[in-house]
């Protein structure tokens, strides 16, 4: 696959996510086993702790935006990649629980934060918006493969099994952060935003009026209900990484690596599909179109699951393949308007508490989606898949209008 050519500043930027992804990769392979083989935590307390200290990360976020609008994105991310690498490094000599705590929620508060900050980053690099999104765009590719990557090299601490393993494999991740962060400080952006700033309405259609000072809490009422619509367009990734195994192996016929082709599937069709994709978020009509298209494409994805639930054999293979397919499709979609809207549709100079917001609702799918899919969804077998389905196809084309109306009353993506 050819990458397309990158503005000013992205190679680094695409460079730093290969690193860091490659050692992402390399740490959720092996994590599990350094905590409970080495550690000697059980599986039970790795998990709370995962999600205790995820939950109180997602609040972290918004100080990692505010910092990025009064300093600049570039140091904030910088710094965030440095506190990954020590923290990459402490867990190399954690030996009780209440230590793992403690690094992890450290941790998580920097992963957590990382996102929207390096948002704010490509918008200060690259003011030009389709150019911004096919930048994201080679970023999410090229992080996909660094996971895969990270994860086949991390076979060799698990051969080993052995405490030094681990620990050199936590030392090379921590390194790989590092190298992140050099690449990012190398970035010619990324200082305190200028310019003045764009204007906003509330919910009850008024004349438009200047959004509120930096120091307001929250964005502005139309940014907030997209964040919560593209909340639920988001449940791409539970589906694919909670349902989609629970459902192949408890309620369908399909043989059981079906599951590992599945992600296969996924994975390829993300590196082929999501550049290209991302040059349709051209102009704020047709970027706002792609939030409708993706949530019907999932609507399609449940519908064919719950087929696959029913079918037998060959025909349960192709509705899964057909539902990952669907999945796949609506992930690109929704990631190619969420990146470029989420962008256009906050005030320049409150640009990273406002993305910051917006990816709490993906960080908060990360908690609550397992317990909605293991809670309501699956529980209710075919039935929780047509719910699902309505859900989908009713948050793609809200967020559509959401999202068309606050950006032309404010201005953004002013080519149609």
């Amino acid at each position: 696959m050819r990458l397309p050519r990158l503005a000013a500043g992205g190679g680094r930027l695409v460079t730093a996510a290969l690193v860091q992804s490659l050692g992402i990769g390399l740490f959720m392979a092996s994590s599990m086993a350094f905590f409970t083989r080495q550690v000697g935590l059980s599986a039970g307390e790795v998990g709370a702790g995962l999600a205790a200290a995820g939950a109180v990360a997602i609040g972290v976020t918004l100080i990692a935006g505010e910092l990025a609008d009064r300093i600049g994105p570039r140091r904030v991310l910088a710094t965030l990649y440095a506190a990954r690498a020590v923290c990459c490094v402490a867990y190399g000599f954690v030996s009780t629980f209440w230590e793992f705590m403690a690094v992890t929620l450290f941790a998580l508060a920097a992963d957590r934060s990382g996102p929207p900050v390096l948002q704010a980053l490509v918008a200060a690099t690259v003011p030009v918006p389709l150019e911004r999104t096919t930048l994201l765009a080679v970023i999410n590719v090229v992080r996909n493969c660094g996971l895969g990557l990270g994860a086949v090299a991390a076979g060799v601490a698990l051969v080993s099994d052995t405490l030094v393993a681990y620990q050199l494999t936590l030392g090379v991740i921590g390194a790989a952060f590092v190298g992140g962060a050099v690449l990012v400080l190398r970035v010619p952006a990324g200082g305190r935003p200028a310019g003045s700033p764009k204007h906003a309405t509330d919910d009850g259609g008024k004349r438009a009026r200047p959004v509120r000072s930096v120091r307001s809490v929250l964005p502005y009422p139309r940014y907030l209900v997209l964040t919560m619509l593209n909340f639920l367009l988001s449940f791409f990734d539970v589906l694919l990484m909670v349902a989609m195994p629970l459902w192949v192996l408890e309620r369908t016929d399909a043989p059981r690596y079906m599951v590992s082709v599945l992600f296969a599937v996924n994975t390829g069709l993300v590196v082929l599909m999501q550049i290209p994709v991302s040059r349709l978020a051209d102009g704020l009509r047709r970027t706002s179109r792609l939030f409708a298209v993706a949530g019907g494409a999932m609507a399609v994805c449940a519908l064919c699951f719950a087929t696959a639930g029913g079918a037998d054999g060959w025909y349960a293979i192709g509705w899964l393949t057909a539902a990952v397919v669907a999945l796949t499709l609506g992930e690109v979609l929704a990631n190619s308007a969420a990146w470029e809207l989420s962008i256009a549709l906050a005030p320049e100079e409150s640009r990273g508490r406002y993305l910051s917001v917006f990816n709490m609702g993906l960080s908060t799918e990360r908690i609550v989606g397992p317990l909605v899919v293991t809670g309501a969804l699956l529980a209710s077998g075919t039935a929780g898949w047509v719910v699902a389905a309505v859900v989908f196809l009713c948050a793609g084309m809200a967020a559509e209008r959401v999202a068309l109306g606050a950006g032309t009353r404010i201005g953004a993506l002013a080519r149609a």
